[in-house]
């Protein structure tokens, strides 16, 4: 108990001393030390948190559906501009069985292919360039890249089981980028053909001018949505009914291994694996978060050691008073080790209070601006990942302050 108790006291002391060079004797020093230590750790976290960040990703659709299902040699990319990319086929029937599966709310084929759109009968001119999206609409399916698809008709009329020859809509929901873009405004008529492959013109009406959903990841982009069948005519790929992705919309889990055993080459995609899997596979999150972790604890490391032995140096009569009244070196290192920890960690908790703030301002002004989602995730495990860089950091100046106040002048050169 005498032993507990005098360790006890020593780190009360230590503690007194920090809060005493903090407040009067020192000031300077010590907040150099904790801001150097707040710095590195806010730097590291949110680097951190921004890794984290990269493993949640969204569709054409958005957060609401669950399951994508996309050719196995397909991905990430299939999300973008899919040309000459892997393709599922036969997807009007494929979808319209998933659609009969009451654990499914609801599913749709999207086929993403880019468009070659002119305003008027078409006429001269190159005409305009605009990501098309098609889709079977239906009123439990809301949005699609980002825009409402109340305004094409329930269904898909002109595939009409495959013949492709049924009632043409030639309805088109534009976003704002895109109606902008081509100059037109709602019951325009467009002139529309493929950019890279297709059969000719075709023409489509507008129906509606949206301003398409951040969550989309398409918000600063000209889309124009239109049902899947008249955009698989207009692009080519009404040959075999292909699409890019089915989109899954279902509120039950454990759907993956089944969807996978539906559709033969293909895969399931969970909401938070579809745009994560390159970033996953290349192991960018742990690269930043390694190199973050890395930077930290150098620039954290060096800031303390640097602040603290020189105030070593400063406190050697203090230093030597202690060994005169009978504080022994062990008693001394224990009075360093605990006031360089209570820095550091006190730099820790700042950083981290600073790095939550950073990033919830970054993901605020990001959904503002063109992330279609918080671009970092600052998760709770982070607070204590934060404090224990700090105090690593703490350990590792231990060695340099006790080595400096081994150098300090002698008892006797004190007195004198």
């Amino acid at each position: 108990m005498r032993s507990l108790s005098r360790w006890v006291g020593l780190v009360g002391v230590a503690l007194r001393r920090t809060a005493t060079k903090a407040t009067r004797t020192a000031p300077r020093q010590t907040a150099v030390s904790v801001l150097g230590v707040a710095i590195a750790v806010a730097l590291m976290l949110v680097v951190t948190a921004t890794g984290l960040g990269l493993v949640q990703g969204t569709t054409v659709r958005g957060d609401a559906v669950d399951y994508w299902v996309v050719p196995e040699s397909g991905g990430a990319s299939t999300m973008v501009v899919s040309t000459a990319s892997a393709q599922l086929g036969g997807v009007h029937d494929k979808s319209a069985a998933l659609n009969a599966d009451d654990r499914i709310e609801y599913a749709t084929p999207v086929q993403i292919s880019v468009l070659q759109v002119k305003s008027g009968d078409g006429g001269g001119g190159g005409g305009e360039y605009v990501l098309g999206v098609g889709v079977v609409g239906s009123p439990k399916l809301d949005r699609v890249a980002g825009l409402p698809t109340g305004s094409l008709s329930a269904g898909d009329p002109y595939y009409a089981n495959g013949s492709y020859n049924g009632t043409w809509t030639g309805e088109a929901v534009l976003s704002a980028g895109a109606a902008e873009q081509l100059g037109v405004n709602e019951s325009a008529n467009l002139s529309v053909s493929g950019a890279v492959s297709g059969s000719g013109e075709r023409k489509l009406q507008v129906t509606a001018v949206e301003q398409a959903a951040v969550e989309s990841g398409l918000s600063g982009m000209p889309v124009m949505l239109v049902h899947l069948s008249e955009l698989q005519a207009i692009t080519g790929a009404s040959s075999g009914d292909q699409a890019d992705q089915i989109l899954v919309q279902s509120n039950v889990g454990n759907l993956k291994s089944s969807l996978e055993t539906r559709f033969d080459g293909a895969s399931a995609v969970t909401r938070s694996g579809f745009t994560a899997q390159k970033s996953v596979d290349s192991d960018l999150p742990l690269a930043m978060g390694l190199a973050a972790l890395l930077i930290a604890i150098v620039v954290g490391t060096l800031f303390v050691a640097t602040t603290q032995g020189l105030q070593v140096e400063a406190d050697s009569e203090q230093l030597a008073t202690l060994t005169a009244i009978g504080f022994s070196r062990r008693a001394r290192a224990v009075l360093l080790v605990v006031q360089a920890l209570a820095l550091t960690l006190v730099g820790g908790a700042l950083g981290i209070v600073l790095a939550y703030g950073t990033t919830a301002v970054t993901n605020y002004a990001a959904t503002r601006a063109i992330a279609p989602v918080p671009i970092a995730n600052f998760h709770p495990l982070l607070v204590v990942y934060g404090l224990g860089v700090s105090a690593f950091i703490g350990i590792l100046v231990a060695p340099y302050i006790l080595a400096m106040e081994r150098r300090t002048e002698g008892v006797s050169e004190v007195i004198r």
